[in-house]
């Protein structure tokens, strides 16, 4: 194999019988697909101020990576919404504290056929949203996979929208 930093071949490589020789080969790897399924194939973090004025960061972001999926029109909307619903979720909560030290993480994992996306926040004990309120089944309506977690002092929204990648010519 060749280190693409330093055109070396067989750089870095040694059996158990020591460095390869010249007239020894290795059979290729099979790619593990199970795990390589697992990595999203993109990845956008983004970390906003918990204050409705930065939230448009996370539109923005949310827009921008449909557009990049090549979503259609009506998908990157219902995405754009969903992610603002969710950081509502927080924000306007009587139980989210107020402060701009407190941050929303949202993180953005775009897979083969999936966008999942999470919007993270530290919450107080006993934080939970309101799952039979409008908020709640707006959100269910826009995406393909909804589900709130509670773990270590921080609340989780995690977003599914399924897609098919256009074909390229």
């Amino acid at each position: 194999m060749r280190d693409e930093t330093t055109g070396d071949e067989d750089a870095g490589f040694a059996g158990a019988d020591g460095p390869r020789g010249a007239g020894e080969t290795q059979a290729p790897e099979k790619p593990d697909t199970e795990s390589a399924e697992l990595l999203p194939e993109s990845e956008v973090f983004i970390e906003i101020p918990a204050d409705r004025l930065f939230v448009v960061l996370a539109r923005s972001a949310a827009v921008h990576l449909g557009a990049v999926l090549h979503l259609g029109i009506t998908d990157v909307t219902d995405l754009r919404l969903a992610v603002d619903e969710a950081c509502a979720l927080f924000l306007l909560h009587p139980a989210f504290p107020d402060g701009g030290a407190i941050g929303l993480a949202c993180r953005f994992a775009a897979y083969r056929e999936e966008l999942k996306v999470t919007v993270r926040a530290p919450v107080p004990a006993g934080f939970a949203p309101d799952t039979e309120g409008i908020g709640w089944i707006m959100l269910g309506a826009l995406v393909d996979g909804l589900d709130w977690s509670r773990q270590d002092g921080f609340g989780t929204v995690t977003l599914t929208k399924r897609f098919v990648r256009p074909r390229v010519s």
